[in-house]
């Protein structure tokens, strides 16, 4: 299993690689469609999330659209209108599509919150979310699946952040290709709740660390039932698990 320091600094190096990807075309539509009203900021060719903007319906971020996180980041996604027919997307839902990557390249000192009415998705892009000092909350209506491409960013779906909970009141969660949660402080821990459906971890690895990083701490899941709480190929917790019933 990866050790905590090990991993940080990986992470680290991951992270500046980002800046230099070919796959990233400038001058984006930072309205992401006319979703964002008015458009994100743009800085350096990048569309930047910041505060928390307004939103007209599903997000979708491809890989000419990659969005930054710079400071604390509160995002509400509803369903209407909706876009597109047949819909690509639950409608109310943030789907990072293949190449397509949010991120922040540098630690955020500020919460970052999600909230989709629909889905909250990673397939085959990246999600680096750093708030190393505060809590990272991802909550969805109708399921979150972070399974992105190791290529663009490894780990390809990265926590890192004081708490950290993924949440959805319907639906199911699912972590894959080197999915990593790692909480870190006092208050340290990780929630995965799914009280209607499944957790499934496959590649992924989860560290709750306190005391300075000498004291595990505790990882919560809570699904449908306990059986419903599976640890795949390629899990690692380097955490206290709970499973709730």
């Amino acid at each position: 299993m990866r050790t905590w320091k090990g991993l940080i600094t990986g992470v680290a190096i991951a992270s500046m690689a980002l800046l230099s990807y070919p796959g990233v075309s400038f001058g984006q539509d930072c309205s992401y469609g006319g979703v964002f009203s008015p458009p994100l900021p743009s800085q350096s060719g990048f569309c930047v999330g910041s505060g928390s903007p307004k939103t007209l319906g599903s997000v979708i971020v491809t890989a000419s659209n990659w969005l930054f996180i710079t400071q604390g980041f509160k995002l509400n996604i509803n369903e209407e209108p909706l876009q597109g027919f047949p819909f690509a997307v639950i409608p109310g839902s943030l789907a990072i599509q293949p190449g397509g990557t949010i991120g922040t390249i540098f630690p955020v000192l500020n919460p970052i919150q999600i909230n989709a009415a629909g889905a909250i998705i990673n397939f085959q892009g990246a999600l680096n979310l750093w708030a190393p000092t505060d809590p990272i909350v991802l909550k969805a209506g109708k399921g979150i699946s972070l399974q992105g491409d190791p290529a663009i960013f490894d780990p390809s779906s990265l926590f890192i952040g004081d708490t950290i909970k993924l949440e959805t009141t319907k639906g199911d969660i699912t972590t894959d290709n080197n999915t990593v949660l790692l909480s870190m402080g006092d208050q340290a821990n990780v929630r995965l709740i799914a009280p209607r459906g499944r957790i499934t971890l496959e590649n992924t690895t989860i560290f709750v660390l306190k005391g300075g990083g000498s004291e595990l701490g505790i990882c919560n899941f809570q699904a449908k039932t306990p059986a419903d709480v599976i640890f795949g190929p390629g899990t690692a917790l380097g955490c206290i698990p709970k499973i709730k019933d």
